[in-house]
Formats: structure tokens, sequence, C-alpha cells
């Protein structure tokens, strides 16, 4: 079977060839404040990162080799490419933006896309790309002619008209319906997940979800490309100088009012039979697919608990030396959907998932992220996200794994902890 392309102009015969120029910003940028309100993508973490404008080139793909048809498509790209970087830092050069779909069946297409123009900052460097196809790009004056500084985001005043799928009852009782089917040995864990519609007021700006889940969530991957926009705490793939790594989370603790577990319920959490069989699943799928493409595999010798406002997650690191030839993309490839999204066994488990859940995932706890010509990147799982429907309307979607042990009610209040972030950004409320 093969992928199918969706081609846009950028890829039109005869092949499009890319000049790429990064220019050094001789003073301190603060991302945050530079998000154009027409931003084509993002990527930012403790005010690190990139914010894009424009397309230059896009590749898009539907199917089972979607991965590998988009992987090779900006190969070809960037071996034709023309690349002046006086920067030589990570994320300068040329750089695509990616967001994948979840299920092989998915007719939501996968896309790579190379920005027009990119400010990014890393590890004290600020830098400019500009990208002209087919002939030199023209550098702005001055890099604030792109990206000026962007207005603070007020507080939504109306309220938001909130929709979920499923009421309480008929979640849990999907939950239940899961869980029957895992003690029944169709499965060992099975990930659901619930979809909200949420209608606003007013016209939803993507630069500003950005900048307030940026500032609220530092700690998370913040992404926008395409149709989605989110804060990940997971990190699915992320390879440079020869490694990958990869962060786990599974096992989750819904915290009231933005606050932590005191610490007889963290070392309850820690101890939990029922959260550390659910991580475990996920730890030994990620250390499974990765054979093959690594080798010296190194994992947390237990997992710790990461601390998010309002939720705390059971984590555990992954990291191996990486075979050559492989890139971050064929990673992610490989690792989605791990035991943390989608189950164990990974078959039957996306069985009972497109029996119980209702829609297509699209872009939710899927790949998204960002690769370099090289081939390295980071790759996160599209989780704390919202897809954008139209101007008003984006759909949040959430969920949690489920064992044998799970109680629906508990299950459920979890899926509604996760989607608090989505809605705080929209609202601009508790600093979000």
């Amino acid at each position: 079977m093969s992928a199918t392309f969706l081609p846009s102009e950028a890829t039109d015969v005869p092949p499009v060839v890319l000049h790429v120029r990064t220019l050094r910003i001789e003073e301190d940028v603060d991302l945050l404040g530079h998000v154009p309100a027409e931003v084509s993508g993002a990527w930012l973490r403790h005010g690190q990162g990139m914010v894009a404008l424009g397309t230059a080139w896009s590749v898009s793909a539907v199917g089972p080799l979607r991965f590998a048809a988009a992987g090779a498509a900006f190969r070809d790209l960037a071996a034709r490419a023309r690349v002046d970087d006086e920067v030589r830092v990570r994320t300068s050069g040329l750089i695509a933006l990616g967001s994948f779909s979840y299920a092989d069946a998915s007719q939501r297409p996968s896309t790579l896309m190379v920005p027009r123009a990119l400010l990014g900052v890393h590890d004290g460097e600020s830098f400019l790309t500009v990208v002209g196809v087919d002939e030199e790009p023209t550098p702005p004056t001055s890099w604030r002619d792109l990206f000026p500084s962007s207005p603070t985001p007020v507080p939504t005043q109306e309220p938001l008209e909130v929709e979920p799928d499923h009421t309480p009852d008929e979640y849990q009782a999907l939950v239940r319906a899961a869980v029957s089917e895992i003690r029944e040995g169709r499965a060992e864990k099975v990930v659901l997940s619930e979809r909200t519609t949420v209608r606003t007021p007013e016209p939803v700006s993507p630069a500003v979800m950005l900048t307030r889940l940026a500032r609220a969530y530092p700690s998370t991957w913040v992404y926008h490309l395409e149709d989605v926009v989110g804060a990940s705490p997971e990190m699915l793939a992320q390879t440079e100088d020869g490694r990958v790594f990869s962060r786990v989370l599974a096992g989750s603790r819904p915290v009231a009012d933005d606050g932590e577990l005191d610490e007889v319920d963290r070392r309850a959490f820690r101890s939990d039979s029922k959260e550390l069989s659910e991580h475990a699943f996920a730890v030994d799928s990620v250390v499974e697919r990765l054979e093959g493409l690594a080798e010296e595999l190194e994992v947390s010798p237990e997992p710790f608990v990461l601390r998010l406002p309002g939720l705390e997650h059971l984590a555990s690191d992954v990291s191996a030396r990486l075979r050559n030839g492989a890139t971050s993309l064929d990673v992610a490839s490989r690792l989605h959907p791990s035991a943390a999204v989608s189950g164990t066994p990974r078959e039957r488990a996306d069985e009972i998932i497109s029996r119980l859940e209702p829609h297509d995932r699209g872009g939710y706890a899927s790949p998204v992220g960002w690769m370099d010509a090289a081939g390295d990147g980071q790759w996160a799982i599209a989780l704390r996200m919202a897809h954008l429907v139209d101007e008003r309307t984006v759909v949040l979607q959430a969920g949690g794994g489920l064992v044998a042990a799970s109680d629906a009610v508990s299950e459920h209040a979890e899926a509604l902890a996760k989607c608090r972030p989505m809605l705080r950004a929209l609202r601009g409320e508790h600093g979000a």
C-alpha cells in the first residue's frame, strides 16, 4: 500500500529549489512577544523555539505510508536546497514543521511545511530565517518588519459554549465497555478519549492561544500547524548528535485548583499498582519499537512524577544511540502510536478504540513537531490540544489509559482535567 499525495503548489513538477538564509539577530528576542497574528506554525518551550510566517513548500499525504512519503519528499527537497546559515544552531537553516494524523485510515492530511520566514531562539542565539522559492530571498531591513511586537492578549469576557460528545453517564459507560474488553482478555490496556466542541463568542486566534499556553505551561512543548494547537507534556522522539530521547507519560492524577499532591498522596500515586501497570505498558512499547533503529538503550530506573498545573503524571525517560541513517521522523513513525495513547497490544487496542470512539482522531495523539535537513528534530505527541474547525469553533480531545482495575468515574474526571489547559487558554484565565 502506498500513501496518497495531496500536492501543493510547492510540490509541482519541475521540483522547486529552496534558497534558505539564516541571519543572526544581535539582540535578545522575546519570542512570546512576537507571535504574529498570521502565524503559520510554532514550536515553543521555556521561551525558546520558533514561530513561522507563510509557506514556502509543503507536502501532504494520507494512508499507512504517510510518514515515509512525507519524509522522502522532504529529503529530496533538502538535497536540492541552497542554505546560507551564519548561525548554525539547532532550528536554524532549513526546517520543516510537521503534523501527522493518528490513524492509517484517516482522511485528514498529514503535512510537512517549510515556512517563508521563521523567527527562532536557541541557547541564547536569536535568528531570522527567510526562504525563497527558486530565487534568493530578500531579507527585511529589520526582523521586526516581519515579526512586530504582538499585542497583549486580553481575557475573553463572554462565556464559551462547551458541548462534550457524551454526557457523563454515556462516557463512563464507554469506559466500562472498554474495561470489560480488557477483563475478557481482548487487550491489556486501552486509551479511550472524549471530544468536546467549544464555540467562542469571538474569533479564535492561534497566535493568542500559543502565547497563553506558552506562558501558562512553559515546561510543555507548545505547538501549532495547520488545524492543531496545543501544549504537550510528552516527547515522543527527539534526536540530536546520533542519540534519541523519548519521554513516556502514563498514569495521571488530577489536582484541584492547580495545586500539587501532598506527599502522602504522591507516594500513594507512585506505588499504585493500577497506575504502575498502565505506565509499564507504555514504557515497554517504546523500548520494543526502538529495536532495529537504536541500541544501547537506557531507561529511568523507576517512574518519576512530572508536575503540571492541575495534573501530575508518572513519567519515564528512554534514551539510546541511533543507528546510522535513521531520522527523527523515522523514529516517530516507528513509535506511533505508543501504548500511552493507544494501548496494548496496539492492533487490538486500536480496534476497540475505533468501535467505541465515533469520530476520527485526526491530529489528536499523533506526532507533531519539526525536522531539519539532516533529519534531526523533535516530535511530541499532540496532547492537551484543539482542532481548529472554523473561526469560532474548536474541538478539544483528551482521554486516559484504561486497565482492568480502572474506575469509570475517575477516568472521566481525568479526561475533563486534561481539557482544562485549552479551556483556560480560550478564556484567558489563570495565567493562560
